[in-house]
């Protein structure tokens, strides 16, 4: 899976005929104020890197004028957020809006299906379960059908054709690039229509060739996990290994332990990760490998996310999986045998032939790990995640005492 960035989305988003603000790719100071002088009046400088609510993080500032830009730019080029170095910024004009609102399309489990959400209210922080308007699809959806649905928001007449206009194009978009998701947050009303202010999409590495042009996609990825993740998808094509590295092993020391995430599902990876930062812990990763993959990709990727180097814990888990989950279970203890892995580990298996699979891994731990839980659906993610904290301030506490 590829995280585009920002000014990628913006591009490709042009093409589709949705609007986004003047603006201009920056990588150094200079750049950033020239851009600030060209666009004239207040701007904004924005640091591109594939990272979710930049803004609390500081990665989106304000700039009254070209100085002030390029102070700030200097500023976010010398920075790391979540973890990644900002090599480039976004300087984009300011827009004045009558409301800034949310929109996003993406895929939910359980079973797979696309879900298209609107709401006239959006920003940071935004939760996308509060949006109001919410339709479940397969393919397509009739504008008529959006229009319908969306008079119920109470949305203005003049809103209503412009929000659909977009929302259909939104629809166009994941379908064409086969995007697992695309959202626009915020995105402005203002009296020339509507306008994706920031805009983020996860596409599928097979989609690249879908996009309207692959100069678009000009950052290159790389992070040897991803990359390798990559060309061995790109080698088997059972099931799905998608891997994205949240921190990488050079990124300044995190108040919170880190900890590596391995899931099956892309919802359940997304819920995992949520978990770990309640129990105050750092994910180093998103991993996910489900669709039935095979033993051997599943110890690939178990390989990959046991052996970084700088984790203190791995919380392995499962949606309610059709998959056969022994087969994950062998590939499991395959891929942390590579890696020499013995840290704290919560795993949490849910679905078909889980406790056989929880028996496997059971089994596999016993003289070889102190510090490992094996816990079915009964138990949910939230827990297994304080589950593996209490694990790594076990061993903290032991450590200090033998000191």
């Amino acid at each position: 899976m590829t995280k585009l960035l920002e000014y990628q989305v913006k591009e490709i988003l042009r093409e589709e005929g949705i609007a986004t603000p003047p603006g201009l790719v920056c990588r150094s100071a200079a750049e950033a104020r020239e851009a600030a002088a060209e666009l004239g009046g207040r701007v904004f400088v924005k640091a591109q890197v594939a990272a979710g609510d930049r803004a609390s993080a500081g990665g989106v500032r304000s700039g009254a004028d070209p100085a002030e830009a390029e102070a700030i730019a200097a500023e976010l080029l010398a920075a790391t957020i979540q973890g990644m170095p900002v090599e480039a910024v976004l300087v984009e004009a300011g827009i004045q809006a009558e409301w800034e609102g949310y929109a996003s399309v993406s895929i939910v489990e359980g079973p797979p299906r696309r879900v298209l959400r609107f709401s006239s209210s959006g920003g940071t922080g935004f939760d996308p379960a509060r949006a109001a308007f919410q339709l479940e699809f397969d393919s397509h959806i009739e504008p008529h059908v959006i229009r319908r649905e969306l008079r119920r928001t109470g949305l203005a007449s003049h809103e209503l054709l412009e929000v659909t206009r977009t929302l259909s194009a939104m629809i166009r978009c994941v379908s064409r690039w086969s995007a697992y998701l695309l959202e626009l947050n915020p995105i402005a009303l203002t009296p020339h229509g509507l306008v994706a202010l920031d805009g983020k999409a996860d596409i599928d590495d097979y989609s690249k060739a879908l996009i309207p042009d692959a100069a678009y996609l000009e950052a290159v990825e790389t992070d040897p996990r991803e990359r390798l993740a990559r060309e061995y998808q790109s080698r088997d094509h059972r099931g799905s290994f998608r891997y994205v590295q949240l921190l990488p092993e050079g990124a300044a020391p995190a108040e919170q332990p880190r900890v590596a995430s391995h899931s099956v599902g892309g919802g359940e990876s997304m819920v995992v990760l949520d978990a770990l930062a309640a129990a105050d812990l750092a994910p180093t990763n998103y991993c996910d490998t489900s669709g039935a993959p095979s033993a051997e990709k599943v110890a690939v990727a178990a390989e990959l996310v046991a052996g970084q180097p700088h984790i203190e814990g791995v919380l392995f888990s499962t949606c309610i999986a059709n998959q056969p989950l022994t087969t994950t279970a062998h590939g499991l203890v395959d891929g942390w045998e590579r890696a020499g892995w013995r840290g704290p580990s919560v795993v949490r298996f849910a679905g078909n032939e889980s406790p056989q699979a929880r028996d496997i891994v059971a089994r596999w731990g016993t003289g070889r790990m102190d510090r490992l839980r094996v816990v079915g659906e009964e138990t949910d993610e939230w827990t297994a995640a304080r589950m593996l904290r209490d694990l790594i301030e076990d061993v903290n506490s032991s450590e200090e005492q033998g000191r």
